[in-house]
């Protein structure tokens, strides 16, 4: 490949920058933990609510993009203008306490993964994933973050596609799992699931790298279709790590209770080389998400309380002490890492349908976006979107209050 095109090919990379972004930011340890369980235990007959999930969070992408641009402000500023303080003081509760749980697992997962694959102390692994997340984002910047994510999704991207390749699942088997159920045990994985799509987060995560990205009402297009992208591009990745999980865990009736299992299991099947692909990309997916699990939570708390939301700023550093130590907690007080994040992400899910109706609202106030309205399809998906959160918020509810019985 010549310079031109490996320039041509950059270009088009950092075009879809808040795409690759939204990648990173769903698909991390959380999701791949949620997808392996859920392939393990229920083969494919989950795929449906992936499917879903995703076009419903393309919808939610495009709006806050709109209402963004229209606005020039950030969802944490119209909600605090147009619904109080208490409002945006509900998204702020959201994000905080989602990302540092969805952390404690994340970067326990790929901690864990690593002791196990390496021989390491748990700990000296959490300490050192911990602090790779903290330098990336002490020493970097909105464009830093960006190039450094779309490395760490392409590496997770190939890494699942050549396990998948090794496991070979029946497109039979595959296709079947469009056809809508939820098994018995299923709840919370399926609320997970969706959690870790469907997120406060992710909403509110949209507007920030938009704005920083630089992008206007003039940009609507290019952004709608950069969150169709990231939708199908996540659906693409997610799929593919059910599909291998279905393949090498479902059709030997092996149950997984940590991330590091699937990994063991493709050694026999396939040799080292595709297990230590999938540690690649559970390592790749843990630091992919971390990194905007923790962007994200600075942002929207400097966003709130009128803060800068400069790198360098000392109260960025040191919030980003709080959240990259979130990692030593599973090795320093026990606890299952993949349990802890797949708990985490149906909070998310928990949280997600008032979201969804501040969004719809400031999309179609005219105070907000002017005469840049959402559609009255968009205003259909919307509602639909919401109903979809609703019954996930439910399944999740239903998931945890079962798993706290059982303590």
């Amino acid at each position: 490949m010549n310079t031109f095109s490996l320039q041509r090919l950059r270009k088009f990379l950092l075009s879809y920058g808040p795409a690759i972004f939204m990648i990173g930011a769903v698909v991390g340890t959380g999701s791949v933990s949620s997808l392996v369980i859920a392939g393990a235990d229920h083969g494919m007959s989950l795929l449906w609510a992936l499917l879903l999930s995703y076009t419903f969070f393309w919808i939610l992408l495009a709006a806050m993009s709109r209402v963004t641009f229209a606005s020039g402000k950030t969802f944490i500023s119209l909600a605090n203008e147009h619904f109080g303080k208490a409002a945006g003081f509900y998204i702020v509760l959201a994000v905080t306490i989602s990302q540092f749980t969805s952390n404690i697992g994340v970067l326990g997962i790929i901690s864990e993964a690593f002791a196990s694959w390496t021989g390491v102390n748990f700990l000296l692994s959490s300490i050192f994933w911990s602090s790779i997340v903290y330098l990336l984002i002490f020493f970097g910047k909105y464009a830093a973050f960006e190039r450094i994510l779309i490395v760490f999704v392409t590496i997770l991207g190939v890494s699942f596609l050549v396990d998948m390749f090794f496991a070979h699942p029946p497109a039979k088997v595959v296709f079947s799992g469009f056809i809508p159920s939820i098994p018995q045990g299923g709840a919370m994985i399926v609320g997970a699931m969706v959690g870790t799509t469907l997120a406060g987060s992710v909403v509110v995560m949209r507007s920030f790298v938009v704005k920083d990205k630089g992008w206007t009402m003039k940009d609507l297009k290019h952004a709608e279709k950069d969150a169709l992208v990231s939708g199908i591009l996540i659906f693409v990745i997610s799929a593919v790590v059910m599909a291998t999980a279905a393949a090498t865990l479902h059709v030997r009736g092996m149950h997984v209770d940590k991330a590091i299992d699937m990994a063991y299991t493709l050694v026999p099947l396939f040799g080292k080389f595709a297990a230590t692909l999938f540690i690649i990309g559970i390592i790749a997916a843990g630091l992919s998400s971390a990194f905007p699990n923790t962007l994200v939570s600075i942002w929207t708390i400097s966003d709130f309380f009128g803060m800068t939301r400069n790198p360098k700023a000392r109260h960025f550093r040191l919030i980003a002490v709080f959240y990259c130590a979130a990692g030593l907690v599973a090795p320093l007080f026990g606890g299952k890492p993949v349990l802890l994040q797949i708990m985490s992400l149906a909070i998310q899910a928990i949280f997600m349908p008032l979201l969804v109706v501040f969004l719809t609202i400031l999309a179609n106030k005219e105070a907000v976006v002017g005469k840049h309205k959402s559609t009255i399809f968009v205003n259909i998906m919307c509602g639909i979107t919401f109903l979809f959160s609703l019954f996930m918020a439910y399944q999740a509810f239903t998931g945890l209050t079962s798993l706290a019985k059982e303590f």
